[in-house]
């Protein structure tokens, strides 16, 4: 009977976290795992039972199976190395010959050839290999056989190769593998085998970087489709990768996209720090590619009952504002990178801008506007700063599995009203004027950055930042839809439009609080 084993045991170390919550070999790369190329090859190749070994979140592989075909999985209470689980499997009874196959790389070997090769050569075992001189460890004679391995035994050979951890084993070899061999190339200095040199592509997808290039391999190939998890106005693309129940989120940026490498040093702080944005396993700083964890397809603006989700969002703002000083104090640019007076004077520009003029047909902006804009810009600034996310709306909030926050690359050293007025007056969402307050309420009371402050000093704030932040999304709504040509963006200026009404009325009711002159 010709068997195969696939090698899944592995801890996966070198990528963690990512390794903490996929098994390595069942890690989605484009449309499918590692573990599950290595079957589709192990059928093509005509084997009659398939095995895989398992240990570290061994329930994962088990659980993929029987969906992928995999006859028996062979759980491992302590690691085996290659060699233990080999003489397992025939001590408790498996006969016959056995291909090894490495479940955590990615390749396009010709193993057929091996194959054939491997079983006319004469010896009992195979090894194939490739030419990589970075790794070349096999010493290989004239007569293609192992003479050595670097650091580990035997002589220098006539050439040198790198293992892809693809072997075979004749019946008679199996038999040969002692149970004290775990380290299977301890048999091979006992048993010499051939080696087969091929060429073709190899990849170790056991780090960061081996797996960004495993799925770069594979988008280039015309089979590998995506499924589109999302986009941004900037121009970003967001993918999502499936495999076996598993799934992570690529995220693909513009040439132009002069936040790439901010996003991947936030992601990393906030991720250090606890913070809820998806942990960043992979970068491709070249192609500006991002590997990410999942949060899943369920925002904020998709719930059913929106409301019940507010105050543990608003929970997990708190969370976001308290950690600012940790934040500024690991990273110095976004300390500095402080959102100010001038910022918000280019908010309010921007507005004027696309839409009362680009919208609504305004011709020039009244001198007692731009004195309004500038006076509310000068309070904006003096409010208390932390860390804020800038763009912290229903879109970028995710409730499941867990809420999770993204579109992270704006952060700055800013108001800490900011986000909870981005969050509660939010267009996407038009949460009635009353909820907006108890939530704000809610918000104000439980956070400890404001213990200090009274509601009527907080709601204040709070309508400032409101103003500020509803004109900066409608003049994001004009100019995307149209000047980008975004039309997508266009059915949300009319509700930003009210928005701002809104947000007028309290304004110009209360105390201390000029009129606005629109």
């Amino acid at each position: 009977m010709f068997h195969t084993l696939i090698l899944a045991a592995g801890l996966g170390t070198r990528l963690r976290p990512l390794t903490e919550r996929i098994a390595k070999p069942l890690i989605p790369i484009v449309d499918n795992s590692p573990l599950a190329r290595q079957v589709v090859l192990a059928k093509k190749l005509g084997s009659e039972k398939i095995h895989a070994n398992a240990h570290h979140l061994a329930e994962q592989v088990q659980n993929a199976a029987t969906e992928l075909g995999i006859n028996k999985v062979w759980i491992e209470e302590e690691l085996l190395g290659t060699g233990g689980p080999i003489h397992r499997m025939w001590k408790e009874g498996e006969r016959g010959e056995l291909l090894v196959l490495n479940g955590d790389c990615e390749h396009d070997l010709d193993v057929e050839t091996f194959l054939e090769k491997a079983r006319n050569s004469g010896a009992n075992c195979a090894l194939l290999a490739i030419h990589n001189p970075e790794i070349n460890t096999l010493c290989i004679d004239k007569e293609n056989l192992l003479c050595g391995i670097k650091n580990k035994f035997g002589a220098a050979g006539s050439s040198n190769a790198t293992f892809t951890g693809i072997s075979w084993y004749s019946a008679k070899a199996w038999e040969k593998i002692k149970e004290s061999e775990k380290d299977i190339r301890d048999f091979w200095e006992r048993e010499i085998p051939f080696v087969f040199v091929t060429k073709g592509n190899w990849l170790d997808i056991g780090n960061p970087e081996g797996l960004m290039k495993a799925i770069n391999s594979q988008l280039s190939t015309l089979n590998s489709k995506l499924e589109v998890a999302g986009s941004a106005g900037s121009g970003r693309k967001y993918y999502r990768m499936r495999a076996n129940g598993h799934s992570l989120i690529l995220q693909q940026s513009h040439n132009e996209d002069q936040d790439f490498e901010r996003f991947v040093r936030y992601g990393k702080l906030f991720g250090g720090l606890g913070l809820p944005t998806p942990e960043i396993y992979a970068v491709d700083k070249v192609e500006k590619r991002v590997v990410m964890q999942d949060l899943g397809s369920v925002r904020l603006c998709d719930a059913e009952q929106p409301l019940l989700h507010y105050p543990l969002v608003l929970e997990k703002l708190i969370a976001w504002q308290e950690a600012s000083e940790k934040a500024f104090e690991l990273d110095n640019e976004l300390a500095n990178r402080v959102f100010g007076e001038s910022d918000y004077l280019w908010e309010t520009s921007y507005f004027a801008e696309n839409y009362l003029q680009g919208h609504l047909g305004m011709q020039e902006i009244p001198a007692d506007l731009t004195a309004f804009f500038k006076d509310l810009a000068k309070k904006a600034a003096q409010q208390p700063k932390v860390l804020m996310h800038r763009d912290f709306q229903s879109q970028n909030v995710m409730l499941r599995p867990q809420i999770g926050f993204v579109d992270f690359q704006g952060a700055r050293n800013g108001s800490i009203y900011y986000d909870a007025a981005s969050l509660l007056w939010d267009p996407y969402m038009m949460l009635p004027a009353e909820s907006v307050k108890q939530l704000f309420t809610l918000w104000h009371s439980a956070n400890p950055l404001l213990k200090n402050t009274s509601f009527e000093a907080a709601w204040e704030n709070f309508l400032v930042a409101s103003l500020q932040r509803i004109m900066q999304a409608l003049g994001a709504y004009c100019f995307l839809s149209k000047k980008k040509g975004i039309k997508s963006f266009e059915q949300y200026i009319e509700p930003g439009a009210k928005r701002l009404e809104e947000i007028k009325f309290f304004y110009i009711t209360y105390p201390n609080l000029g009129n606005l002159c629109l």
